[in-house]
């Protein structure tokens, strides 16, 4: 193979790194964010083996697509080895602690997969930045520094209430919620999708609300 493709694939790591490993942080793997964009350009590398005038994805969207599915394999391996370890006798155990963000990274997993598109992306993007570079993140994704200010905060504010529902809610009540608060369904269509009468989807919501509200008061007690 010529060297083309690898030409190809240093300048856009030259171009994207910054961006790249920003999306990592922001998924909570700064420890590892580089192993996660090494990880990213092997299977791109693969890939133009197999297809030489295949081009690596550039717009923002598409890079924090690809950057989760390489963060969600790295979890699904991590909690592997963590229920391997737990199988195994103490004798035969490794000294590496468990990765203690598999937890958090399913939380915000849960999160971004329930977010409006537009939503998930401009946080997924940011998480990692933080607010000095609110302006350059903007530039990345193409959007003027107002717009990008009211899509984050946007994006913020429907995270708090999705991370309540989580935290707050069995899953099958959570994920009622998210589909009604941000499924972009009404509630007649969420109630025929569920086989139920909007009525018991109404009764559902109101237990979830109540549940909510306990929750609240225990963590604020």
């Amino acid at each position: 193979m010529s060297d083309g493709p690898r030409k190809v694939l240093a300048a856009h790591l030259r171009k994207h790194a910054r961006s790249l490993h920003s999306i990592a942080c922001g998924f909570g793997r700064r420890r590892d964010a580089d192993d996660i964009i090494q990880i990213l350009y092997q299977r791109w590398w693969l890939r133009l083996q197999r297809e030489p005038d295949w081009v690596p994805p550039s717009s923002p969207s598409a890079l924090f697509v690809c950057v989760k599915r390489v963060v969600i394999d790295e979890v699904d391996r991590e909690r592997r080895r963590t229920a391997r370890d737990r199988a195994a006798p103490m004798n035969q155990r490794t000294t590496t602690p468990p990765d203690v963000t598999v937890e958090g990274f399913e939380r915000l997993r849960w999160i971004l997969d329930r977010l409006p598109s537009h939503l998930s992306e401009v946080l997924g993007a940011s998480l990692g930045a933080g607010r000095r570079r609110d302006a350059e993140v903007a530039a990345t994704m193409g959007l003027a520094p107002a717009a990008y200010t009211t899509r984050l905060y946007r994006a913020r504010r429907a995270a708090e209430e999705l991370a309540s529902y989580y935290d707050g809610l069995p899953s099958d009540l959570a994920n009622l919620m998210a589909e009604i608060s941000y499924g972009g369904k009404s509630r007649a269509q969420i109630a025929n999708e569920r086989s139920l009468l909007v009525s018991e989807l109404e009764a559902l919501w109101q237990r979830a609300k109540d549940a909510l509200g306990k929750h609240e008061t225990v963590a604020t007690s």
